[in-house]
């Protein structure tokens, strides 16, 4: 295979790699709106340049076709690339199954090139150019101009209709920037055109590659100068325009610079001819809008409250400053907050209400009314804690139970209220004497218990012994002063049992030894019973 490298050659291996070139820096900025589409396109640019420097570069007419066939993956590529980089500039997106769909034609041209020779469907003949720099010129049969070329200009065609869309959904301060695309994207139909109707100076020659690569370089100026595409501007104009918070873009002065309607509303209205207008703020002062601000302001007039944050933009001519001012209104979020904020102080005074009235129910249902000691309920509730604390910490516990002598006789003889003052005077007797760790309870009627942890049953009765003699003593006010008594009985945790009701059956059978043996004493059940 000998190879004769023209002018020719060279200008489409400087294609390719100017191609190549773009699809890189693109690709390496494929998170924006076009740019991964622009990489793959420049790349199949590329492709095809390289094929073409290659078979203008080879003299045989076999080598020529096989490095067309070669190309060709970049010839049937490049029109459908174009078409999804128009469609994703203008924010059309396609499904996996779309995609492919767009490549089945081209796919099928591919393998009918590759098997040209059984069929001649794409190229039928092949003569030296007469321009010469080793040009040829082939015929093209059905399947070159219904596949190749066909399919290539429809999807051509597509893809500018999409630009000229642009045209006319951007803002005018867009349009420049898609008309500049538009425009650049008629160069490979121009050059193209050209080499289909024999009308281009060089016979042979086919520049629609090399002007795919001045249309990929159109748009990476716009990429990497301009900088437009970053800006998005189908999604980013229509979103300027419509989204509630109100962005207004002042420079150093803050004068009025671009405003959306909703930054019109917050500020009170203002002229029609925003731009160059003084911010209609005065109470937004210069000084407050530092880069990187947070400020939470109420309008003079009170009627609303502005979350206003402070961007620094980029300057295109320094030293202007320019910044770009996101406001929110939040006066009803904010009086939703007082609203709830109030709300929450309420219910939690209500809480607190409720948590106090739920302790007084508490204690009431914990305690008896009438001398305000612990009832039997506490007692069984309190009682196994305080058994595994004995045990576990190997202490006796003793429970004392008392009952008055003759109560019903002091009723008969004085009266109920006279009995109910003998009940609560043992209680206040009890309570006074006993320690923090006791538990003192009325059981009902004229009978208390009173649990001593930590005391073993003699220990106990010491102290009932001195709770007695106290009580005696006592004198109590009736139809004629008198004296009362109580009797007790005793028993003790481990050696009358472990159990409540079995102590409490065991103390009960002492009280009732301490009744038989004359009443105004105290009796400790024996062990082992």
């Amino acid at each position: 295979m000998s190879f004769v490298f023209t002018s020719l050659a060279a200008l489409s291996g400087l294609a390719a790699l100017l191609a190549a070139a773009i699809s890189i820096i693109a690709w390496s900025r494929r998170q924006f709106a076009g740019v991964r589409w622009l990489a793959l396109l420049m790349a199949s640019v590329a492709f095809w340049a390289a094929g073409a420097m290659c078979e203008l570069s080879v003299t045989s007419i076999a080598a020529k076709l096989f490095w067309s066939k070669v190309e060709y993956l970049g010839t049937l590529s490049t029109p459908v690339l174009f078409l999804l980089l128009a469609l994703d500039y203008n924010h059309i997106s396609l499904r996996r199954r779309g995609l492919a769909l767009l490549f089945v034609i081209p796919a099928v041209c591919l393998l009918l090139a590759a098997s040209n020779e059984r069929h001649h469907l794409v190229w039928t003949s092949f003569q030296p150019s007469p321009s010469g720099h080793n040009l040829l010129i082939y015929g093209h049969g059905p399947a070159f101009w219904l596949g190749v070329a066909g399919y290539s200009y429809l999807m051509m065609l597509l893809g500018s209709l999409l630009l000229i869309r642009a045209l006319h959904y951007f803002p005018a301060h867009f349009r420049g920037q898609s008309l500049t695309l538009m425009l650049s994207a008629v160069a490979p139909w121009f050059g193209n055109i050209l080499y289909l109707t024999g009308t281009f100076p060089l016979q042979g020659l086919d520049p629609t590659p090399h002007s795919f690569a001045f249309t990929g370089l159109i748009f990476a100026i716009d990429l990497l100068y301009l900088r437009q595409l970053h800006l998005v501007p189908v999604a980013r104009a229509r979103a300027f325009e419509a989204m509630g918070d109100g962005v207004v873009v002042v420079d150093h002065q803050l004068r009025i610079l671009d405003i959306n309607p909703s930054g019109v509303r917050m500020l009170g209205g203002a002229p029609a001819d925003w731009p160059g207008q003084p911010l209609p703020a005065p109470w937004l002062e210069a000084s407050m809008l530092e880069t990187g601000a947070h400020l939470e302001l109420t309008t003079p007039d009170g009627g609303r409250i502005l979350d206003i944050r402070a961007y620094e933009i980029e300057p295109f001519h320094k030293p202007a400053r320019t910044r770009m001012l996101v406001m929110r209104d939040i006066t009803q979020r904010r009086q939703a907050e007082d609203a709830l904020r109030e709300a929450n102080l309420q219910l939690t005074d209500r809480l607190a209400q409720i948590e106090t009235l739920q302790a007084a129910l508490r204690e009431q249902t914990l305690r008896d009314p009438l001398t305000h000691l612990f009832n039997r309920r506490y007692l069984d509730e309190t009682f196994e804690r305080e058994r595994e604390r004995a045990e576990r910490e190997a202490k006796p516990i003793a429970v004392a139970m008392m009952d008055l002598d003759d109560f019903k006789r002091i009723n008969d003889l004085h009266g109920h209220q006279v009995g109910d003052r003998v009940l609560q005077a043992l209680a206040r007797l009890l309570q006074q004497q006993s320690r923090a760790a006791d538990i003192v309870c009325r059981l009902g009627g004229e009978e208390f218990m009173v649990v001593l942890p930590g005391s073993d049953a003699e220990q106990a009765q010491q102290r009932v012994e001195a709770w007695r003699r106290d009580f005696h003593r006592l004198e109590h006010a009736g139809e004629h002063p008198f004296h009362a008594s109580f009797s007790c009985g005793i028993a003790a945790l481990p050696g009358n049992g472990r159990a409540l009701d079995e102590l409490y059956r065991r103390a009960d059978q002492a009280l009732y030894q301490a009744k038989a043996a004359g009443k105004n004493c105290s009796v400790r059940a024996a062990s082992g019973q």
